[in-house]
């Protein structure tokens, strides 16, 4: 059997909450490097679709944290690569810490062509992914439709959220549902499940509605760009 590709994190000052554990930010930030650590070693990096004008994108992700490391903790992730679905290639991960699984996920990630901005055919890959004879962690992430909201903002993209893809990167998305969440909340809950979908890119001062849900224990951010809705993020929260 095939061994997922491995590495390690350990959470800094930087990538931690004020209650001094690892944000579900950079719980996404941590995928997304050790994504780009695993493509590197097939040749499939960042550089080697830039020359063929592709990118990675991800289209829908699911995690589950059963505990959110602390500052200092080494965090070991799995990741590995299922069978590419019709536009989608499916990536799985799990998290480690203290000897122990504290977290996993499962995401669809797409190829975009540079030029055109749309998704692109799987069999524009200079070579096959492997695929991996290892069970999801979690079931494939479907669409995550957006709820009713109680609160409206009004946001244009800045400097901190684009990536060199030249649009907003997948892990802002996961920051901003955060940041419209009381502190107080955050004191009391934490985000146990984060479902996301990725619909349509946002690009740099391109004006966003932001809508957020709230019902029992969910909180949703959904993204719209006058009728287009570019994403929909959804967290699940649990009691400290």
């Amino acid at each position: 059997m095939q061994q997922p590709f491995e590495t390690t994190f350990t959470p800094d000052m930087c990538s931690v909450d004020f209650t001094g554990r690892w944000q579900p930010g950079s719980v996404f930030r941590a995928m997304q490097e050790a994504a780009g650590a695993h493509c590197d070693t097939l040749g499939l990096s960042y550089r080697a679709l830039q020359a063929q004008g592709l990118a990675w994108v991800l289209s829908r992700a699911r995690v589950q944290m059963d505990v959110y490391p602390e500052l200092g903790q080494p965090v070991r992730v799995q990741t590995w690569a299922g069978a590419t679905r019709h536009l989608f290639f499916p990536r799985h991960y799990r998290f480690y810490a203290g000897g122990a699984e504290i977290g996993r996920a499962s995401t669809l990630y797409v190829l975009l062509d540079i030029a055109s901005r749309k998704i692109t055919l799987p069999s524009r890959l200079m070579r096959d992914l492997p695929v991996f004879d290892l069970p999801a962690p979690l079931s494939v992430p479907g669409t995550v439709r957006p709820r009713e909201a109680s609160q409206r903002h009004d946001y244009r993209p800045v400097y901190t959220d684009l990536d060199m893809n030249g649009h907003v990167n997948n892990t802002r998305y996961i920051d901003w549902l955060m940041n419209l969440i009381p502190v107080e909340e955050h004191a009391r809950f934490f985000v146990s499940e984060l479902l996301v979908s990725y619909n349509s890119e946002v690009v740099p001062d391109e004006p966003l509605r932001l809508e957020l849900a709230a019902s029992g224990d969910v909180r949703q951010l959904s993204g719209w760009h006058e009728d287009t809705l570019c994403f929909v993020a959804e967290g699940h929260f649990r009691a400290r």
